[in-house]
């Protein structure tokens, strides 16, 4: 019967999708804001909530739980951050025992005091079919996610 079940299961591929935009506001600042995790449902609608599990030295969330919505539920993953303020770089990935991929990397590169680009690129491999992602989200998420930070930014600055 598993066997079956499988035959008939869509094929679910990795979905990348990377996107850069200028931000009116500094590298530094947006750095620090797209870095606090613990914010996120504030400015990403399809995320419900975050917990920070563990925490780097420098007191940034180093392991974060996220419970995500989805049409007829929520998906729960557990995403691990690093940090490089040299470059202005968050990156995070799910465990290598998770059942979800996500991984990802968002820079910002300054190009004057009041202005950076926001390079942002984006992997996710669900066990489940997304129909927000190919509806909602025209199979390219980080649009979707760069456009909510960008609108968190204008309101917060």
């Amino acid at each position: 019967m598993a066997a079956t079940a499988l035959a008939f299961a869509p094929q679910v591929t990795p979905l990348a999708s990377e996107v850069s935009t200028t931000l009116t506001v500094g590298a530094g600042v947006a750095y620090e804001v797209f870095a606090d995790a613990v914010e996120i449902p504030r400015w990403l609608p399809i995320v419900q909530t975050t917990r920070v599990l563990t925490r780097h030295a420098d007191q940034r969330p180093a392991k974060v739980a996220f419970t995500r919505k989805l049409e007829r539920g929520s998906l729960g993953y557990t995403l691990e951050y690093t940090y490089d303020p040299k470059t202005l770089t968050v990156l995070w990935s799910t465990p290598e025992s998770s059942n979800v991929t996500l991984n990802g990397e968002a820079r910002f590169i300054p190009l004057s005091n009041r202005a950076c680009l926001m390079l942002y690129r984006l992997v996710l491999d669900l066990p489940i079919v997304d129909d927000l992602i190919a509806s909602e989200l025209d199979k390219h998420p980080a649009s979707a996610v760069v456009a909510e930070f960008r609108e968190h930014l204008r309101r917060l600055c």
